[in-house]
């Protein structure tokens, strides 16, 4: 239902760039490059390997994660709207802090888990400038963001499970949807949002010595800052 919902608003917002398409006259057309780092946590996670479960105890520790974004945009008056091409590495630690095993003698209490994806993410924002001054501006936007994972890129290490060659299918697709703030000076601006998982993301966890499987489902979001700039 989530992604049905996403898909409908970014038809809407596809309709919108049209309409304001057909006044070019009054178009200007931006380009330009932004980098930032991320921070991302996952919520509402489901995740049990014969006895290291996701609960209160688990800790999730984000280590630095980075994208470059060569973008374009297209300003009629206040209103803007702008697309990405976005690089980026993320990494995210968990601990299993607590967290008894599953039988006496087989392995520490702590179990970690270090997660490092590439990825391609493709958002269409539009954006209102509440404040517009030739130099200096500040704004509000909003969009869908896709993200397309390169999963044979993706470094995965298990430690102190009972098993010893688990390695996590991830899922190759994800949706989100951003809101963003933005201020501008010159040339420079500064960005800072936020974008919400809008699906649960399915996968499954697989010892490739015995074959065990086990599944795994969690929502993941998004805080960013970044600092670019636009021509």
């Amino acid at each position: 239902m989530k992604k049905r919902s996403a898909l409908v608003a970014t038809i809407l917002l596809l309709f919108a760039g049209i309409a304001v398409a057909q006044n070019s006259s009054r178009i200007k057309i931006n380009y330009g490059i932004k980098a930032g780092f991320q921070a991302v946590t996952y919520d509402h996670t489901d995740f049990d390997i014969e006895g290291y479960s996701f609960n209160d105890n688990t800790i999730q520790s984000n280590k630095v994660s980075y994208t470059v974004n060569p973008f374009i945009r297209l300003t009629r008056g206040s209103f803007y709207i702008q697309t990405e091409a976005a690089l980026g590495i993320t990494r995210h630690h968990f601990d299993f802090h607590e967290t008894s095993a599953p039988e006496e003698g087989f392995a520490p209490a702590y179990a970690e888990y270090d997660l490092t994806t590439f990825c391609f993410q493709v958002p269409l924002l539009v954006g209102y400038k509440f404040i517009d001054y030739e130099y200096y501006s500040m704004a509000v936007f909003t969009g869908p963001r896709a993200k397309f994972i390169f999963t044979s890129q993706s470094k995965q290490d298990f430690s102190h499970f009972k098993y010893e060659d688990l390695y996590e299918e991830l899922d190759k697709r994800n949706l989100y949807w951003e809101l963003g703030l933005g201020v501008r000076m010159y040339n420079v601006f500064f960005d800072i949002t936020y974008d919400w998982g809008l699906a649960r993301n399915k996968t499954k966890i697989i010892d490739r010595e015995s074959g065990a499987i086990f599944s795994s489902k969690r929502n993941d979001s998004i805080l960013s800052f970044s600092v670019g700039f636009i021509f």
